[in-house]
């Protein structure tokens, strides 16, 4: 029994240390760092290829083989963002703290990324998580969601719908999870698994 425990627990760690940092993309790797995330690999995901588009940008992708369903990464830290308010605040400008700006983007984000919501103007719905649960699963100070049909230039040829979440840190930044798929069923069952693939430290 205890040998069967000790191999188990090898093989973790075999498997973490396969996840570590330096194996992911190097500019993922360091947003990672400076917004003080811990990304944990999710079982039965591999990486995919990012597509380049005009709406939202994001460094890392991750997909089920067998799904048209990818999770992708955008990592947004508060580093520069601090640095800059700072020096323009010693010189008397008067500045936003950029603590503010996150909501103002994930909307401009739901506007880019959803069907007709740059040309219409109309914001799609989303809602706030619980702030003890965001805190309690995410180490987070607030986080979001909404649900959106997406266009072909996010969604490439295969996706159709995205489900968006945000979670912010104050003074740390900012972390954006892409659920994209084909088809709505089902969605909900696979995100669950690389639902807390990312947490603030």
């Amino acid at each position: 029994m205890k040998a069967s425990k000790i191999m188990a627990s090898g093989l973790l760690i075999i498997l973490l240390a396969s996840f570590r940092s330096d194996s992911l993309p190097k500019e993922f790797s360091s947003l990672l760092d400076r917004a003080k995330l811990i990304f944990t690999p999710t079982e039965g995901m591999i990486a995919t290829k990012c597509i380049e588009n005009e709406q939202m940008n994001y460094e890392y992708a991750l997909k089920y083989n067998d799904n048209n369903f990818e999770v992708r990464y955008a990592i947004r830290p508060m580093d520069s963002l601090l640095a800059q308010y700072e020096r323009e605040k010693t010189k008397g400008a008067l500045v936003i703290n950029p603590n503010k700006w996150s909501i103002s983007a994930f909307e401009a984000t739901l506007l880019n990324i959803a069907i007709g919501g740059e040309n219409s103007g109309e914001l799609p719905k989303y809602s706030f998580f619980d702030s003890a649960a965001v805190k309690s699963e995410f180490n987070a100070d607030w986080g979001a969601t909404a649900f959106v049909n997406i266009g072909r230039q996010f969604g490439g040829e295969k996706y159709k719908y995205c489900n968006v979440i945000i979670i912010h840190k104050d003074f740390v930044g900012d972390a954006y999870f892409f659920y994209v798929s084909d088809k709505k069923e089902g969605m909900s069952d696979l995100m669950e698994k690389p639902f807390h693939s990312l947490r603030f430290m």
